[in-house]
């Protein structure tokens, strides 16, 4: 597996691209509730300031390889506070265990409350297992566009690397690399199973920032499953 990301420098930044990491896979019937929160600091708070995010969203899967979700987010940096809605959805290439390693496709088109600022991305998503290590890629490109931001392409990737040790809880290591982004630290994950198919997703991490802009962020996420 080979993936590589570069970025295009902006005249004003815009953020952390710490958030979620997908995996390449769809559910048949599947249904989901889920919350995410990220607060990210920076180091240079002049260039980008510290802001805190949260997620809440619904999604379900509309056939056998394609999940669609639309989710609200409320965003937070100093003295600058907006809503954004987003629609997105996963589309599942190959069968799992087809070939050495599993593909899917992301979209996601996001327009915001009260400013003019659009993204639409597109993503490749990767998942590999080398015994009992996991590792899910997901490399994006963003076009960005409103009066409220600058019009231009943004890159990023994201890399989880997860070991098996257990359903319910499991060590992981993630990584962040985009325009003013580039972090790395440990995290947990597991699947709390509850009543018939339902169960409870988990996901948190601590990330350490590797570049001057990057000083730490933390992200937490939960998702409710249900058929």
């Amino acid at each position: 597996m080979l993936l590589s990301w570069s970025t295009v420098q902006p005249a004003q930044a815009d953020g952390s691209s710490v958030g979620q990491i997908y995996a390449p896979y769809v559910q048949p019937l599947e249904k989901e509730l889920e919350l995410v929160a990220v607060y990210d600091e920076r180091s240079n708070a002049s260039l980008v300031p510290a802001s805190h995010w949260t997620k809440v969203g619904y999604g379900t899967a509309l056939w056998e390889r394609f999940y669609t979700e639309v989710a609200i987010t409320r965003t937070i940096a100093e003295d600058d506070r907006y809503t954004t809605v987003e629609l997105e959805g996963i589309w599942q290439l190959t069968e799992q265990g087809e070939y050495d390693s599993d593909w899917g496709v992301l979209f996601e088109l996001e327009t915001s409350f009260a400013r003019s600022a659009n993204e639409f991305t597109v993503g490749l998503l990767n998942s590999r297992d080398w015994g009992r290590w996991t590792v899910l890629a997901n490399a994006t490109v963003a076009l960005e566009w409103g009066e409220d931001v600058r019009n231009e392409f943004e890159t990023a990737l994201a890399v989880q690397t997860r070991y098996r040790a257990g359903q319910a809880l499991e060590p992981t290591l993630e990584f962040f690399a985009a325009q003013d982004t580039l972090c790395l630290g440990p995290g947990l994950t597991g699947i709390i199973k509850l009543n018939g198919p339902q169960q409870l997703r988990w996901n948190t991490a601590i990330l350490a920032g590797l570049d001057s802009n990057t000083e730490f962020s933390f992200k937490l996420e939960f998702e409710y499953e249900f058929f």
